[in-house]
């Protein structure tokens, strides 16, 4: 089995150098391609190839490797030869100080991304809905009401079903954001996770390398200020919140092997949250920070060793079991099955894993698996730490060259290596956010980077080697810690969309103009209709003819006219719903406060109005400038303004 291990882990080195050294994503062949995604994401790998090999950084790349390499000559090996002396430095603080730290650190830093950079704002819809989906987690309901006129509120990763309106999101990251709000402002939880996140990085990395405590310190500082995981905490994405679980169910994994059973329990419950947040990462590295512990630790006395482990994986279990049974209960009550996610019943079985036509109508095979997966690893480096530090490879290497590598080591390596593999069979790619898939993996990638770098200082044969090796790290951490990565984090802050103000007092209603397909797909998803199906006709049809037959157009003139009018009121823009919605009144609850909802044009919102007729009508339009922004204005100079004759 031994053998077996070791030559896992040095051909996972080898693919991990070969990803990133050699432009693998040219096998996305755009021309020829039947999937549009081939393109940007070839185009990605390209810039962030040319980024991190230098040439798009051209002299600043060279002035670096120079530097070190002069460096290195100069010092013959006194530099990396003081690693020891620094290392001694940052081992003399105590545990409980550093673990505060990095927890006050890791809170501090997301408060101040998501209110200063992102103004408290989520970046992806994917955040937005699950903020809508904790807003009705925190008025006590599971979900919306069935809504009377689901067409004004339909939208992407909500499902409408017998029992209520619900996000499609398994309901863990929900929760904890609902905590948040229950406390004052969402943000709050994400801050929670990522103190949850350093104090206990730094907690169990001591543990697992009882023997490395400024590397496993440092790999803590890394992961609490990587641009990649404060951007994901502060747009409230729920890969932080696994990320700052799977730390947390590592340290009680390591407290049940060196103290009671019961802390087990503890274990089963963290990996349960994690499970029920993101399912496939949450059972990958769950089982990888909890039984990987167990089955990993040495033997205890023969006769011994087999009850001790019952013991601990009995009260895993245990721990588990609440959340299970509850993820069950969820899914069976929305979605028809205890196994059917939500997933499934938003946007069909083609959402699963594996080589197949995706719910966009995309292929998803091998090659793109392999494309993609080798754009997301070259990106890492820069996404992670804000630099060009190609940190596959150097992972890479350390895999391949180490000559053994240690129990702490083979657990981090699971926890980093784990959501690449679930991630080359997932259709779902992008990297509006870094490779965010992952994202929940990015304490270990950063703990592995410095075991990497450590490790291939002792391995360089020659003095200067190792002394450039170690310059070069630092000048790169460096860089990426004062520049890069808050140059990272600003420029998804350009993404924001600011938030509508509304000034009139009392209740009011306020119609957000969308653009035309998304009315259309909106009004499609409302008879209802299935996410793919919508998808699968706004990509086969242009929105008139789809227009023509949603309103049962019989004669060309009459289609022609409306499809004018509704062209014509875009003239301006458009905004979103779904960034607005969970700021507001709850479809389906009441309120005294605002109620967003969709424009669909005067026909159809005087249904709506005449159903809240003690809230003022108004009306969110874009402002014209072309920045996303929009204003809130009376509904009639509103409609005046986009529905009516469009000015000469």
């Amino acid at each position: 089995m031994n053998v077996l291990l070791d030559a896992g882990r040095r051909v996972m080195g080898l693919a991990l150098v070969v990803l990133v050294v050699v432009p693998v994503f040219v096998v996305l062949d755009p021309a020829g391609s039947a999937t549009p995604l081939d393109v940007p994401m070839r185009r990605a790998g390209f810039e962030h190839w040319s980024y991190t090999w230098g040439v798009t950084t051209g002299v600043w790349t060279l002035l670096a490797v120079g530097g070190a390499i002069l460096a290195g000559m100069w010092g013959k090996g006194r530099l990396s030869g003081t690693l020891p002396r620094i290392g001694r430095a940052i081992e003399r603080p105590p545990t409980w100080s550093v673990a505060a730290f990095m927890g006050l650190l890791g809170a501090g830093l997301t408060a101040a991304v998501t209110m200063l950079v992102f103004e408290g704002s989520p970046i992806l819809n994917d955040a937005s809905v699950q903020l809508l989906q904790a807003r009705y987690f925190a008025a006590g309901e599971l979900a919306a009401p069935p809504l009377a006129m689901p067409e004004f509120w339909s939208m992407q990763f909500m499902v409408p079903t017998a029992a209520g309106w619900v996000s499609q999101y398994p309901p863990g990251h929900a929760l904890w954001l609902a905590a948040g709000f229950t406390l004052g402002e969402a943000w709050i939880a994400m801050a929670a996770a990522m103190g949850i996140l350093g104090t206990f990085s730094v907690l169990s990395f001591e543990r697992l390398l009882p023997d490395r405590i400024a590397a496993a310190r440092l790999g803590a500082l890394l992961a609490v200020t990587s641009p990649m995981l404060l951007s994901l905490a502060g747009a409230y994405m729920n890969h932080a919140t696994v990320a700052a679980f799977a730390a947390l169910a590592l340290w009680l994994s390591l407290r049940a092997e060196s103290g009671r059973a019961v802390w087990a329990l503890a274990a089963g419950g963290a990996m349960g949250f994690m499970v029920t947040t993101r399912p496939v990462s949450g059972l990958l590295i769950g089982a990888a920070v909890t039984a990987g512990v167990w089955l990993t630790a040495p033997r205890r006395e023969p006769g011994l060793h087999r009850p001790w482990l019952l013991r601990r994986f009995a009260w895993w279990v245990l721990g588990g079991l609440p959340f299970a049974v509850g993820f069950a209960w969820i899914n069976t009550r929305f979605f028809g099955g205890p196994l059917t996610l939500g997933y499934t019943a938003a946007a069909g079985p083609s959402h699963g894993l594996g080589f197949h036509v995706d719910p966009w109508g995309r292929v998803y095979g091998f090659t793109q698996a392999l494309g993609y997966t080798s754009t997301e690893l070259i990106s890492l480096g820069r996404e992670l730490l804000g630099t060009v530090l190609p940190v596959g490879v150097l992972v890479g290497l350390f895999l391949l060259l180490a000559r053994r590598l240690d129990r702490g080591e083979r657990i981090l390596a699971a926890w980093a290596l784990l959501p690449v593999l679930a991630s080359a069979l997932y259709w779902h790619h992008d990297l509006v956010m870094g490779p965010r898939m992952l994202g929940e993996a990015v304490p270990a990638w950063c703990a592995l980077l410095v075991l990497a770098t450590i490790g291939l200082v002792r391995v360089a044969r020659r003095g200067w080697l190792s002394d450039a090796v170690v310059v070069l790290v630092l000048i790169s951490i460096g860089y990426g810690l004062a520049v890069g990565g808050r140059e990272r984090i600003v420029r998804l802050g350009g993404r924001v969309v600011p938030a509508l103000a509304v000034t009139e007092p009392g209740p009011s209603l306020v119609f957000v103009h969308e653009s035309w397909q998304d009315r259309i797909g909106a009004r499609l998803a409302a008879r209802p209709m299935r996410l793919d199906s919508v998808r699968a006709l706004l990509n086969q049809y242009s929105p008139c003819r789809l227009e023509g037959a949603l309103i049962g157009a019989q004669r060309p003139e009459e289609v022609e006219d409306r499809c004018r009018r509704e062209n014509g009121s875009d003239r301006l823009g458009r905004l979103g719903l779904t960034d607005n919605l969970w700021r507001g009144d709850l479809p389906g609850l009441g309120g005294s406060g605002v109620l967003w909802t969709r424009d669909l044009g005067p026909e159809a919102n005087a249904r709506l109005i005449e159903a809240y007729p003690d809230r003022t009508p108004l009306l969110a339009m874009p402002d014209g400038e072309g920045g996303g922004g929009g204003l809130v204005v009376p509904y009639e100079m509103g409609v005046a303004a986009l529905w009516g004759p469009a000015p000469p």
